[in-house]
């Protein structure tokens, strides 16, 4: 699989941070929400990312009966969705 790395702002490799680096590819739910919130203590639960799904706030792909999800483009949607900016 390839390894794909999150950068914030600019795209600046210096500001990538090392828990954001995802195994590029198709992954469950389960394993989304495991890889995009790698702290157990602080990771919302499955019901509430399903949640999300079904409002349409996360990116998701429909292939047959199964749904899958890209962590990297989990993240990026709720970097955009979610993010607070000071004013």
């Amino acid at each position: 699989m390839l390894r794909v790395e999150l950068t914030r702002g600019n795209g600046d490799m210096s500001q990538t941070n090392p828990a954001m680096t995802y195994l590029a590819g198709l992954v469950g739910a389960e394993t989304c929400l495991r890889l995009v919130f790698p702290d157990e203590a602080t990771r919302p639960c499955l019901r509430y990312f399903r949640e999300l799904q079904r409002k349409r706030l996360l990116p998701f792909k429909k292939i047959g009966r199964r749904t899958f999800f890209d962590p990297v483009e989990v993240r990026r949607a709720l970097d955009r969705q979610f993010s607070v900016h000071p004013r």
